[in-house]
């Protein structure tokens, strides 16, 4: 009787955090893998479940643990010299009932993901914490294990890279930005 009080209080604190978890994972490893990040993440959970008890913030531990076994795979990964997977940052936007809007829309998803997996990973990470997942600086900064001062200088360098990489998709497709964009104003 006991494991099943244990249990139900187990998964009533995790089940919320599912979905994010997944999302990061791919965010970080993508599809392929993601699955196995989150298995692998629950499982830790379970496993120091006593010792989280305390935790105010059970979330960013979460993050933490996943955040260390995509490391740990990607260590893996290098050691077998094999390739890293492929990211999926954008999910399907194909919610509107307008062809046209969906194929833009699609298009677009398209290319914020080209943009997003060609930052570098130091980048990328935070930006998809703070953006996507809405943690705040500190909690970041615990995920990542570096000072907050770290996070907000790759979180601003980040989007600033992302910005161009995606003004520059526009500017080669003939969009020309106005003179009151160019000015930053």
């Amino acid at each position: 009787m006991a494991w099943r009080w244990r249990q139900s209080t187990v998964a009533g604190k995790l089940l919320p955090h599912l979905s994010s978890l997944y999302n990061f994972a791919l965010s970080l490893a993508g599809p392929s893998d993601a699955e196995d990040l989150v298995q692998a993440t629950v499982l830790k959970a379970v496993e120091w479940w006593d010792q989280l008890q305390g935790r105010p913030n059970v979330r960013t531990w979460l993050f933490v643990v996943l955040r260390n076994a995509w490391i740990d795979l990607s260590r893996q990964r290098a050691r077998n010299l094999e390739a890293a997977p492929e990211i999926d940052m954008v999910g399907d936007q194909s919610s509107t009932l307008d062809p046209e809007q969906v194929v833009v829309e699609r298009e677009w998803a398209k290319e914020v993901r080209q943009a997003l997996q060609a930052l570098p990973e130091v980048y990328r990470t935070p930006l998809y914490l703070r953006d996507v997942e809405g943690f705040s600086y500190k909690e970041i900064a615990e995920i990542l294990g570096c000072p907050v001062g770290t996070v907000m200088s790759r979180l601003a360098r980040g989007r600033s890279l992302l910005r161009s990489q995606l003004l520059g998709q526009l500017e080669e497709r003939g969009w020309q930005r106005s003179s009151k964009q160019r000015g930053g104003v």
